[in-house]
C-alpha cells in the first residue's frame, strides 16, 4: 500500500510512524509499501523525520519492534515537499491544519495529482465532512478520519463518509484496519462523537476552576481518582489543546446553542498551561469539593454521551468503546451510566440542567430508560448469515467473563432467529486471544478457578448445539481460550496470518475451556498432546494440514466462512460439532521434549487428557476443569503467571516443577 500523510506538525509524523509499523506486519512486502510525509516547510519535515527515528530507537530498545521492522521503516518513509510525489498513493490523510480554508485548498491541489480512486481523509476534530468536501471533484472518496492522541498508537479513528458510494466506504474501512486503526463510523455533525463528549467535559472542568470551586490540580486529582483519564486539565497541557477546544465549542455552539459556548477562562488561557510541571501543586481537597466536582463532571460526561447515542451520531456499543479508548477512562462512559443506574443519571443531569439553562438532557435520561447495548460483541447480518465478532482489539479480543456471557446471549438469539441460516464467529481482525489475564490473576480460591470453566461451558454448549452451522473465521493470533471457543464451532477457516497455540503450559497451568478434550477429538490424540504439552504455535498451513482448520488458508476468512456455510446449506458439505464420544488414548503416552516447561503441570495435563477422553465429552470437560484448578494451586503456576505478567510471553519462566 502507498500512503501519503500531509503535514509534519503535531500529529503527521506520529500517523506516518503508526502506518509504517502496521505495514511492516507479518505479511508485508517491502517493495509494495511506502509512506510519504509531505510538508511545505523543510524544518518541519526534518523535525518529523527525526521524531520518527526517535520512536524507532525507543521501540528497539524496549523490544517492541524487530530489527527487520526497524530497518524497514526508514526505507519506506519518503519525506517530500512536492505534492506530485503523492500521485500513486492509494490513500492520503491530510493532517496539516484545523482551518477549513486550508483544508479545502489542500484538497484542490491534491485532486489534481492523485488518481480518481485514491481515498482522501481529513484529520479534523470537529469540522463536518460536508464543509470540507463541498468543492471536491470526487466527494464520494473524501472522508473525515479523526485520529486520537497519541496518534501513532491510539487504536480508534472516527470515520465520516459521503454515504453515496458504498464501495469507497468499504475500501476506506479496510484500508484503515490494515493501517492499524479501528474505524468507528459517526454521523457528519460538528465534533462527531468523541470530541462532543470530550470537549464539553473539558469545558465543565474549566468552569469549575473559573467559579473558584477547585483549582486545576484539585480538579485533575478528583476526576482521575474517580474515573481515570489523567485529569482533564492535565490532558489539555499534554495535548496543547486549549485553542482547539475553543474551536470545537464554537462549531457546536452554532448548532446547539449558547450552553456550548467556550468558557471565557478557556479563551483567555490560550496556549498557556493549566498546571506547573516544575512545582509541587497542592491537590488536597474536601469530600464536599469532590462531590461537587464529580456531580458536575458526570452530568456533562454522561449527558453528552447518551445524547450522542440517542441522536444517532454513533451506535451505542461503538461509542462506549470509543470513549473509553480515546479518553483513557477506566470504563466506557455508557458503562459508567449503566453502573450508576437510570435514577442516579437522571438526578445528576436534571439537577445540572436546572442550574445551567440550555444543557440538553436526552430523552432516554429524562424518562429513565437508558439504552441497552453489547460491550464486547458486535453482530453483522449478510442476508441470512450473521457474523458474531468479539471486539476488544486493545486486548487481542481476550475473552472476559462478560464477553463469554454476551457470546452466549447473542448465539441463543441467533439460534432462535428464523431469518438466520448460519453464523460466522470471529474476532476483530481475525484474532482471538485467550481468557482475560486480568480476571485470571484475580482468582484466589479453587472454587473461583473451577468456576470460570463452568461459566464458559454453557456458552460453548449453546454454540456447539446450535441447529444452524457455526463456522469460526480466524486470522492472526488465536491463543488459549480463543482457540478453545473456535473448536466449539462446527468448522474453522483460517487466513494466511493465523498463529495458533494453546500456550497455557508456558504460564504454569493447563487449558480450562476444553482444549484437552476437543483438540484430541479434532486432530488426533498424539498431535494434540504434542501441541498441548509444548505450547508450540503453528501457522495456517499446518493448522489446515492436521485437520484443525477446513481446506486451505484463505485471503478473506469471513467470506470463506460464509461460503462454507452456504455449501453446508446446499448439501455439498456437512458441518457438525465435535463428536462427543469417548476416544481411545495410546498407552504408553509418547515421550516428548518439554524444554523448560513444568513437569508437574505436564503430569496434570496428560492425566486430564487420558482420564477425560475415556469419558463422553461433557464429563471430560469436568475432569479438565478440576485439573485446571489443580494446576492453579501449584508453585509453578504462581511462577509462570508472574513471569507472564511482568515479562510477557517471550521470556521463559524458571519453573520449580512443584
Amino acid at each position: 500500500m502507498i500512503v501519503g500523510v500531509i503535514g509534519s506538525g503535531a500529529i503527521g509524523p506520529d500517523l506516518a510512524y503508526g502506518f509504517l509499523s502496521s505495514l511492516a506486519g507479518p505479511a508485508f512486502r517491502e517493495e509494495e509499501n511506502k509512506v510519504y510525509l509531505l510538508d511545505i516547510k523543510k524544518d518541519a519535515l526534518d523535525a518529523g523525520v527525526e521524531r520518527i527515528n526517535n520512536y524507532i530507537k525507543k521501540a528497539l530498545a524496549r523490544g517492541k519492534v524487530s530489527d527487520k521492522v526497524a530497518a524497514f521503516i526508514p526505507k519506506a518513509l519518503v519525506p517530500t515537499m512536492d505534492i506530485q510525489d503523492l500521485a500513486n498513493c492509494d490513500y492520503v490523510l491530510e493532517a496539516a491544519s484545523e482551518d477549513l480554508k486550508i483544508k479545502r485548498a489542500i484538497l484542490r491541489n491534491l485532486e489534481e495529482v492523485v488518481r480518481p480512486d485514491c481515498l482522501i481523509g481529513f484529520a479534523t476534530s470537529a469540522i463536518p465532512r460536508a464543509r470540507i468536501a463541498a468543492e471536491a471533484l470526487h466527494p464520494e472518496r473524501c472522508f473525515v478520519n479523526h485520529p486520537f492522541y497519541p496518534a501513532w498508537r491510539a487504536l480508534p479513528i472516527e470515520v465520516v463518509s459521503s454515504g453515496t458510494d458504498e464501495r469507497f466506504s468499504t475500501k476506506m474501512l479496510d484500508v484503515l484496519q490494515k493501517l492499524g486503526k479501528v474505524p468507528i463510523i459517526t454521523a457528519d455533525v460538528p465534533a462527531f462523537a468523541a470530541d462532543d463528549v470530550f470537549s464539553n467535559y473539558i469545558c465543565e472542568a474549566v468552569r469549575i476552576v473559573e467559579e473558584g470551586i477547585a483549582t486545576p490540580a484539585q480538579v485533575d486529582q478528583i476526576v482521575n481518582s474517580a474515573i481515570g483519564g489523567g485529569g482533564p486539565l492535565n490532558v489539555m497541557d499534554l495535548t496543547h489543546g486549549n485553542v482547539l477546544v475553543v474551536h470545537i465549542q464554537e462549531l457546536m455552539q452554532e448548532v446547539g446553542g449558547d450552553w456550548f459556548a467556550p468558557p471565557a477562562l478557556l479563551v483567555k488561557q490560550g496556549t498557556a498551561r493549566w498546571r506547573n510541571p516544575n512545582a509541587l501543586e497542592d491537590s488536597t481537597h474536601t469530600e464536599a469539593q469532590a462531590k461537587q466536582v464529580m456531580d458536575r463532571i458526570l452530568a456533562v460526561l454522561i449527558g453528552r454521551a447518551y445524547a450522542v447515542a440517542e441522536n444517532g451520531v454513533c451506535e451505542a456499543s461503538d461509542l462506549n468503546w470509543l470513549l473509553r479508548m480515546s479518553l483513557g477512562f477506566n470504563e466506557g462512559t455508557l458503562d459508567l451510566g449503566k453502573k450508576l443506574g437510570a435514577e442516579k443519571v437522571a438526578e445528576l443531569c436534571l439537577k445540572y440542567a436546572k442550574a445551567n439553562p440550555g444543557f440538553p438532557v436526552p430523552k432516554c435520561i429524562a424518562e429513565k430508560k437508558l439504552p441497552t447495548y453489547l460491550r464486547d460483541v458486535k453482530i453483522d447480518r449478510d442476508g441470512d448469515i450473521a457474523t458474531v465478532m468479539v471486539r476488544r482489539p486493545e486486548l487481542r479480543n481476550a475473552l472476559s467473563m462478560q464477553t463469554v456471557a454476551e457470546i452466549k446471549t447473542v448465539m441463543r438469539k441467533l439460534n432462535a432467529d428464523s431469518g438466520i441460516s448460519g453464523v460466522v464467529f470471529t474476532g476483530y481482525g481475525g484474532a482471538l486471544s485467550g481468557a482475560d489475564v486480568n480476571e485470571f490473576t484475580s482468582l484466589t480460591t479453587r472454587k473461583q478457578t473451577e468456576g470460570i470453566c463452568y461459566k464458559a461451558h454453557p456458552a460453548q454448549k449453546v454454540i456447539s448445539g446450535m441447529k444452524k452451522p457455526v463456522v469460526a473465521a480466524l486470522d492472526g493470533p488465536v491463543m488459549g481460550g480463543g482457540s478453545e471457543f473456535s473448536m466449539v464451532c462446527h468448522a474453522r477457516v483460517v487466513g494466511k496470518n493465523l498463529l495458533l497455540a494453546q500456550p497455557e503450559v508456558n504460564l504454569g497451568i493447563i487449558p480450562g475451556y476444553g482444549a484437552t478434550q476437543r483438540m484430541p477429538r479434532i486432530i488426533g490424540v498424539e498431535k494434540a498432546l504434542e501441541l498441548l504439552r509444548t505450547g508450540r504455535s503453528i501457522g495456517a498451513e499446518e493448522a489446515c494440514a492436521i485437520g484443525w482448520a477446513y481446506g486451505e488458508p484463505v485471503d478473506d476468512p469471513v467470506q470463506a466462512a460464509k461460503d462454507l456455510i452456504r455449501e453446508h446449506i446446499a448439501g455439498k458439505v456437512k458441518l457438525a460439532p465435535v463428536d462427543p464420544a469417548p476416544v481411545t488414548v495410546p498407552d504408553p503416552i509418547p515421550d516428548i521434549d518439554l524444554g523448560h516447561r513444568s513437569l508437574v503441570i505436564d503430569t496434570l495435563l496428560v492425566n486430564a487428557v487420558k482420564e477425560g477422553l475415556r469419558l463422553p465429552l461433557e464429563e471430560g470437560l469436568l475432569v479438565e476443569a478440576r485439573a485446571f484448578a489443580d494446576s492453579k494451586e501449584t508453585v509453578d503456576a504462581d511462577i509462570g503467571i508472574k513471569n507472564f505478567t511482568q515479562n510477557g510471553p517471550r521470556v521463559p519462566a524458571a519453573f520449580m516443577h512443584e
